[in-house]
């Protein structure tokens, strides 16, 4: 039982790792839009099917397959900012609305190009490290260490540049910002690209790992959301932290009570941590 427990944090960790580099992306976008874009879960399926193709159809190498897609999802992040997030920033409903307007968009999209068979990329680094008697596959581990890696290379942006004390500037007071000299137009429209490409970046990864369907992103743009708010909205590093305790908790509630519950166990610690503290478990911290 040990052992299953032990295996199941880890495995927690892994998917939790997952779901904080995509709570990242929204907890960024709704500090300096107001909008709560549920579109970064197509974004980041995108970003899966673009993958997939850039390496099973192209052949191209799979950290460049990869880096392709989330220059593509980038792309059309910033098509959709121009043509349609811009008119709604600062209103929390129709920015919902277009968000999710967008994702039956974009799954139509998929669907006509690539159907409903699902795609596999699962083959991509096989094998698995051996670690005092515990199977971690390699990809799992390089994606987790990626994820860390971007989060906190992301925190560091955000407390050691100008680009990223302005953005902390903004998000506390868009007019005395604007007043400073900070184009704030310009200063959302980088955002919500960067929250597109770490969902595609997501996307990229998450087909390494997982078979690939149209679907895949609505499912994980809630664990998303979920643990954006568990950390607390605005809290980077907390995005992180929110993700691992939210895959935590679904896999190690899985070992005691009945996996086709799992998503349960997220959402009952997630109102156990509100109760306690309605601000989330990071909401005073960047």
């Amino acid at each position: 039982m040990t052992q299953l427990i032990i295996g199941q944090l880890l495995n927690g960790v892994i998917v939790g790792s997952l779901y904080g580099i995509i709570a990242l992306g929204v907890t960024l976008t709704f500090g300096l839009t107001g909008i709560v874009n549920f579109a970064l879960g197509a974004f980041m399926m995108l970003g899966a099917y673009a993958t997939w193709y850039f390496y099973d159809v192209l052949g191209v190498m799979y950290p460049l397959a990869v880096l392709g897609a989330v220059v593509v999802v980038s792309i059309i992040g910033y098509i959709s900012d121009l043509a349609l997030f811009q008119f709604t920033r600062g209103n929390l409903v129709n920015g919902l609305l277009v968000s999710i307007g967008m994702i039956s968009v974009f799954e139509a999209l998929v669907l006509f190009a690539f159907t409903t068979t699902p795609k596999d990329l699962t083959y991509v680094l096989p094998g698995a490290f051996r670690i005092a008697g515990f199977a971690l596959p390699k990809i799992k581990v390089v994606v987790c260490g990626v994820f860390f890696a971007v989060i906190f290379g992301t925190y560091l942006a955000l407390t050691r540049t100008w680009l990223g004390r302005a953005a902390f500037a903004y998000a506390q007071n868009p007019e005395a910002a604007a007043l400073m000299g900070i184009r704030t137009g310009r200063l959302q429209t980088i955002v919500v690209v960067y929250s597109t490409a770490l969902a595609g970046l997501g996307g990229g990864l998450y087909a390494s790992m997982y078979s690939l369907e149209p679907t895949i992103g609505s499912a994980y743009i809630l664990k998303a959301v979920e643990a954006a708010i568990l950390a607390g909205v605005g809290s980077v590093i907390g995005a992180l932290g929110g993700g691992i305790i939210l895959g935590v908790s679904e896999n190690i509630g899985s070992v005691f009570f009945p996996s086709a519950f799992r998503d349960a166990y997220g959402l009952i610690f997630l109102i156990a941590i509100l109760l306690v503290r309605p601000g989330g478990l990071f909401g005073d911290r960047p």
